[in-house]
């Protein structure tokens, strides 16, 4: 079996990715499995793409952080009140800078191949986050169901556990309108190990747990990790 780099077949980079895969096991599957690679992108490359990928996701966090309360000194862009609109920014320019810079710096591999990556991870980050968002508002606007914890934990849940697969469905149809290729699928392993990808959706949800812990913090990092992993897939 065979992968293709600018069009040319190469058995050694899959057979070489083949022999580390059975030799590390599980970890092994798992790893390439959620960066979506089937060989290591230089570290030179890997720099550029972690640059773009951070740099896009500061960028909303300086305008949201200003616009809510006043730029004073840096440290103002992690105090930013997240709702919907906040979310969907950061997880929109992350990849759209982790994507960008990959096709920019990375000679090897195949563009069009990151920017399906790119679809891919943008509705995994925010349509779980959409779901759960739209629910908590439905609730919200409910005299009836306002007050409900388990309502609201029906919805968030409902929300993350639909949202994945329907991500995966509208990415094939985005990617691969004419049905071309075989439909990337999503499975349970995929869900476990993309699962941070929707923190977003429990940010939005203000879930106590996430704010007790300020997992909201973590936010911009996730963000900038999913657009570094779309820049660098292949």
């Amino acid at each position: 079996m065979t992968i293709t780099i600018n069009n040319k077949p190469n058995t050694s980079v899959f057979s070489s990715f083949q022999t580390s895969a059975h030799t590390k096991g599980l970890y092994s599957s798992l790893y390439y499995k959620r960066n979506h690679r089937v060989f290591e992108t230089d570290t030179k490359t890997k720099l550029k793409v972690a640059a773009g990928a951070v740099g896009a996701t500061i960028l909303p966090m300086i305008y949201f952080a200003k616009k809510q309360h006043g730029l004073k000194n840096i440290l103002d862009i992690f105090k930013i009140d997240y709702g919907l609109k906040e979310v969907l920014a950061l997880s929109s320019a992350s990849i759209v800078g982790g994507v960008l810079s990959g096709i920019a710096f990375d000679k090897i591999s195949d563009k069009k191949r990151k920017i399906k990556e790119g679809v891919f991870q943008f509705m995994n980050a925010t349509i779980p986050t959409m779901l759960v968002g739209g629910a908590m508002k439905l609730i919200e606007d409910n005299v009836k169901y306002k007050d409900s914890r388990a309502v609201k934990v029906a919805a968030i849940a409902t929300g993350m556990i639909a949202g994945m697969p329907l991500a995966a469905w509208l990415s094939n149809i985005i990617n691969d309108p004419k049905d071309k290729e075989p439909d990337r699928k999503l499975t349970l392993k995929d869900s476990v190990v993309n699962m941070d990808d929707a923190l977003g959706a429990l940010v939005v949800a203000k879930v106590p747990l996430v704010g007790a812990l300020h997992l909201d913090k973590l936010m911009p990092a996730i963000f900038a990790w999913c657009g570094y992993r779309a820049g660098q897939s292949n």
